[in-house]
């Protein structure tokens, strides 16, 4: 058995990622500490790993994308050369800068379409992974894209399908969790505790105290600028009803309705 446990976040861009990865780390993955800074949108930090963004920026550039980009992945694209040197690349940082740890993890939003490079690359260094998949309504994406970078709604509604649905089916054989971002601003402790049973991680009294600090000093309620319910969808007449439906599956998921068979 893998002595080594990686435990990825992977969700949409503006769907509370950063601030999952940060609760996690209070359940003792180490993260790492070589982190991009913090920024104007996200003062509290986004706690990526810089190389797993290099590696993960120039995977999209060699398939022709950028983060932005709709277009799907074939699978025909991961056979190709410049792909597997790069997984060669990615096997070799992982094994320098992670395995020390019996339970580490990383979070990049780029991650969950690049998700079939990321398993090969843990099955070639014997890694066991793990997933916590991060979703918020699209709406209240579509509203920080639209803030942040002037995205359409149109096209932030298709990047969060195209993000959250071709690759799930990879996953469905691993363990996994399914974390929604207002219910883990509205009950953090009982979020994060709920993420360590479903992945068996086991609580001591440093990781209580650590889930204690994150909720209450950490999270701040106040830096998500928007909120939607379930409810709003339908006074949004332009989004696509797949949207709607992913994102309602997955909320089901997130509240323990459906199981994750």
């Amino acid at each position: 058995m893998p002595s080594s446990r990686a435990i990825l976040v992977l969700g949409m861009h503006r769907s509370g990622t950063s601030v999952l990865t940060r609760g996690l780390q209070g359940l003792g993955i180490s993260l790492g500490d070589d982190f991009l800074g913090a920024q104007p949108d996200n003062p509290t930090g986004y706690w990526e790993n810089n190389g797993i963004v290099d590696l993960n920026e120039r995977l999209l550039g060699v398939l022709g994308l950028n983060w932005e980009s709709i277009s799907l992945i074939e699978d025909a694209q991961w056979r190709r050369s410049e792909v597997q040197a790069l997984s060669t690349e990615a096997a070799s940082y992982v094994q320098s800068n992670f395995l020390q740890y019996p339970l580490w993890g990383f979070k990049d939003p780029r991650t969950i379409r690049l998700l079939p490079f990321w398993r090969a690359v843990f099955q070639q260094v014997g890694v066991d992974d793990q997933y916590v998949v991060a979703i918020r309504t699209p709406l209240g994406v579509a509203t920080s894209l639209l803030r942040r970078q002037n995205i359409a709604s149109a096209k932030s509604h298709l990047l969060s399908l195209v993000y959250l649905v071709p690759t799930l089916h990879g996953i469905a054989g691993k363990p996994f969790v399914v974390t929604d971002y207002d219910l883990l601003v509205a009950d953090p402790r009982a979020q994060l505790a709920r993420i360590a049973g479903a992945l068996k991680i086991p609580l001591n009294e440093t990781n209580t105290a650590e889930i204690e600090r994150f909720s209450r000093d950490f999270l701040d309620p106040g830096l998500r600028h928007s909120y939607f319910s379930r409810q709003d969808f339908d006074t949004i007449p332009e989004i696509s009803p797949l949207v709607r439906e992913a994102y309602l599956w997955l909320f089901q998921l997130a509240t323990d309705q459906l199981a994750p068979d």
